[in-house]
């Protein structure tokens, strides 16, 4: 098995923390709309006046 370069290791570590930080950016982008989402429909909810005589 040849020796790996230097260059090599270090495009892989570069290449692998990019992964990462944008595999969480999404996740964290996803967490985020879900979380407005329960927001939206909680202050809905809230604005709703239920009549009395229900």
């Amino acid at each position: 098995m040849p020796q790996l370069n230097t260059i090599y290791i270090f495009l892989i570590y570069i290449w692998t923390w990019l992964m990462l930080h944008l595999i969480m950016q999404k996740t964290k982008a996803l967490s985020i709309n879900k979380t407005q989402a329960t927001m939206l429909n909680t202050k809905l909810q809230k604005l709703t006046l239920t009549p009395p005589w229900t």
